[in-house]
């Protein structure tokens, strides 16, 4: 199963309820902003946006002028149900046959999305052609080991493999970039240190094996979540889960 179907897989409230809760919104829509460099006005293109989290706050935030473009359908009426009174606008199409004329935007964002894109090199031009000039892509991304060490990943080898295996590494998508016309590709670390409670993960997680990890197999579920407990034990009930990830910041093809 593709990273696109799983996604498909997800219920749009789950997927905003674990991707846009309002701790994350107030931790990234600051960076995003200051790295896409946004303000009032800008023309800004969400690509991937789900069920329009980062779109509308980003939006809120800026005053910039912000479309939303997801390939799904469900995510989509989910954000024009939940978000009607935001003035973003939603379309839904593949990232990688973009329905925007050349030079439509200032601004690309597309977080947690490209591992998700079959034709990334598509998309990635894509991305690039709708760009004006003095455009900026941000790029939000997880390294293949960064996402092995997430909590719950770590407990469990098959799901650190899969999430490795699913992230594309920053030098083959810093290279992609190059390929399609980037300029001045740059990158900038980000951690988002997170108190997790054991039993909040472990019903999520529950929730989760037959959609997003159908080959967790019964024995190494039960181990991976006995591992997990003893671990919990050793911090008082609760952890803290220091999620990495890179955000890739380049300037439009059409700089050059």
């Amino acid at each position: 199963m593709g990273d696109a179907e799983i996604r498909d897989r997800y219920r749009p409230a789950q997927f905003d309820a674990e991707r846009y809760s309002k701790d994350n919104l107030e931790f990234w829509t600051p960076i995003m902003v200051r790295l896409g460099r946004i303000g009032g006005g800008t023309r800004v293109l969400d690509a991937g946006c789900a069920t329009g989290g980062f779109t509308a706050s980003i939006g809120e935030a800026t005053d910039a002028r912000v479309i939303g473009c997801d390939h799904s359908n469900a995510m989509l009426d989910y954000a024009r149900r939940v978000r009607r009174a935001s003035p973003v606008r939603w379309v839904a199409a593949d990232a990688a046959r973009l329905p925007f004329p050349d030079r439509s935007f200032d601004r690309v964002i597309a977080s947690l999305v490209v591992h998700q894109i079959p034709d990334r090199r598509r998309a990635l031009g894509e991305f690039g052609r709708v760009l004006k000039p003095t455009g900026i892509l941000v790029v939000r991304t997880v390294t293949p080991e960064a996402a092995a060490r997430w909590i719950p990943n770590r407990f469990f080898p098959s799901i650190a493999r899969a999430q490795a295996a699913r992230m594309p590494p920053i030098r083959q998508l810093s290279k992609l970039l190059a390929d399609v016309g980037f300029a001045e590709i740059a990158t900038e670390t980000v951690v988002r240190r997170t108190q997790l409670n054991l039993g909040d993960v472990e019903r999520a997680l529950r929730i989760d094996v037959p959609d997003r990890y159908p080959f967790l197999g019964h024995d190494e579920l039960e181990r991976g979540l006995t591992n997990m407990r003893e671990h919990w034990a050793t911090h008082k009930d609760d952890c803290v889960d220091d999620r990495e990830s890179t955000l890739v910041i380049a300037k439009s093809p059409s700089a050059r």
